[in-house]
């Protein structure tokens, strides 16, 4: 049962993940060693009675009343997985209720409420076992990055996370925790925007929250006034949440305000599993998008050196989530209009606009590939019809990629380019292409993949000053970017960011973290 059931929740993660496809015979090997590191959770989870174990996470609450799972037993068969040294309470509580808040498995909303609620009658066995859980989750995570990169399989017990960042976000959820349990948090609701001077019984409220959340040093007496001071703590929550830092509290920044601290702990810890399963398989070297974030990381050797805002599909054409790797960059490429961008966006606009086609700069071709010519009235007319033929925008200022384009496989035929409209990175909500991810920066990538890895740095020198039609460079190696969906993190200064869920992905991509194998429900 156990194994059957293991691999019933691998393939289900295989099918979700848009990751990478794993070969056929590593999969099978990390089934087998799945059973082997997950023994020690399942056992214990398997280990029940009559007794209701109730967790601190209400989606796992359901799941135990079903399963009526008991105080859990120490295990006489997992003293490989124990480290020498049992880690003090301060630093496991909080390793087990972040693995309780994201989910990956009831047993650790178990073990939360163990620790918390009589901890002067815990033994050092009690403890040790609560550990060998902690690891043994880590350890999967790691065995399951290793088989996904290819790497031999090593059995070092120190996988617990130990980096700086992953501390903070150990504190952070804690704190916000904690503050749930004393601060109520009910929903606001306006009927109108609040903008500074206004009058309004939620404005203490309000500022309250700002404070409670780091948004404000002190907590302000507004009598009710939307004031000045509060302002400053309003844009800081707005900028920290993706949001135009305008000071007006709206609909958006009104959502954001109204999410629990306790919300707030779950969307970090699950985002922060993501994240630490991601991490196991990057390399050096990377180019990196978060989706919903709206930006893009270049990391050369481990250090960040470029940061720029970009553009990614409108909700009803997302960006993939995907790894593949750049091989090779396009100086002033023209542009192979796909056929569904061509019916859902071109078509409209020349049967409104019959010099449409001449304005952009499209060239139009049969499907014998010869050029085609209209006068503006038939193409009208004929955009209207099937319209057999294809079109591609020659290079140039006007050209929808921008000079620069951004070559990597894909079955979505989504790239990195730059664009014709720079104002559009101006907007907060960048949700605005067909797909591909539009580049503000695009120059200084262009220079940095023109330093590190273009074969031909001298034909690039000469054509990039005036050239006019595509050149393609290949690249002395090639570069991994990675499309990735992150909703919550800790920035480098250890503030928390929060950011839309613009493609109602998030509960979908929690359940698609490998811990899932470990799922009882």
């Amino acid at each position: 049962m156990v194994l059957h059931k293991i691999i019933q929740y691998f393939a289900s993660f295989v099918r979700a993940s848009q990751i990478k496809r794993l070969l056929m015979s590593r999969c099978l090997g990390l089934l087998v060693l799945s059973v082997i590191v997950c023994f020690p959770i399942l056992s214990v989870a398997m280990a029940t009675d009559d007794t209701q174990a109730i967790s601190s996470n209400p989606s796992i609450v359901a799941q135990q009343d079903m399963l009526q799972l008991n105080s859990v037993q120490p295990s006489t068969e997992r003293k490989a997985d124990v480290p020498d040294e049992v880690l003090p309470l301060t630093v496991l509580v909080p390793q087990v209720l972040l693995l309780d808040l994201a989910g990956v498995n009831p047993i650790f909303g178990l073990h939360y409420r163990e620790l918390t609620l009589s901890p002067n009658t815990l033994s050092s066995a009690d403890m040790a076992r609560v550990q060998a859980d902690v690891t043994g989750y880590w350890r999967y995570i790691k065995s399951f990055a290793q088989c996904n990169n290819g790497a031999p399989v090593d059995t070092v017990p120190t996988v617990i996370p130990t980096d700086l960042q992953y501390q903070r976000v150990l504190k952070q959820v804690t704190n916000l925790v904690q503050l749930d349990a004393t601060d109520p948090w009910g929903t606001l609701v306006l009927d109108e925007k609040l903008t500074v001077g206004m009058s309004h019984p939620f404005v203490d409220t309000i500022a309250k929250r700002l404070w409670l959340l780091g948004d404000l040093a002190i907590e302000p007496t507004t009598n009710f006034v939307y004031s000045e001071e509060l302002v400053v703590g309003v844009k800081r929550f707005q900028q920290r949440h993706g949001l135009k830092q305008d000071g007006v509290i709206g609909k958006q920044t009104l959502y954001w305000l109204n999410q629990s601290p306790k919300a707030r702990a779950v969307l970090l810890a699950k985002n922060t599993i993501r994240q630490q399963v991601f991490e196991r398989k990057l390399e050096p070297s990377y180019l990196l998008i978060n989706v919903p974030a709206f930006e893009m990381i270049l990391v050369d050797n481990g250090t960040t050196v470029l940061n720029s805002k970009v553009i990614v599909g409108k909700s009803s054409r997302q960006t993939p989530l995907l790894d593949s790797q750049i091989s090779s960059v396009v100086l002033n490429p023209s542009w192979r209009v796909p056929s569904s961008i061509l019916r859902r966006d071109i078509l409209p606009q020349i049967r409104r606009n019959g010099h449409y086609l001449n304005e952009r700069q499209f060239d139009v071709y049969d499907y014998n590939g010869q050029l085609v010519q209209h006068m503006p009235e038939e193409w009208q007319d004929l955009a209207s019809t099937s319209f057999p033929y294809q079109l591609v925008q020659r290079p140039g200022a006007k050209n929808a990629l921008g000079k620069y384009k951004f070559h990597f496989d894909n079955s979505f035929s989504v790239y990195l380019h730059g664009t014709s409209e720079p104002s559009l990175f101006n907007k907060d909500d960048r949700a605005l292409s067909s797909g591909c991810i539009r580049i503000e920066k695009v120059t200084e990538l262009a220079q940095w993949f023109k330093e590190h890895l273009v074969k031909d740095k001298r034909l690039w020198d000469k054509l990039a000053p005036d050239i006019t039609e595509p050149q393609w460079f290949s690249l002395s190696q090639k570069l991994p970017v990675h499309l990735v969906y992150w909703t919550a993190w800790l920035d480098d200064s250890g503030q928390e960011q929060y950011r839309s869920d613009i493609y109602h992905l998030e509960a979908e991509l929690t359940n698609a973290v490998p811990a899932t194998v470990l799922d009882l429900n």
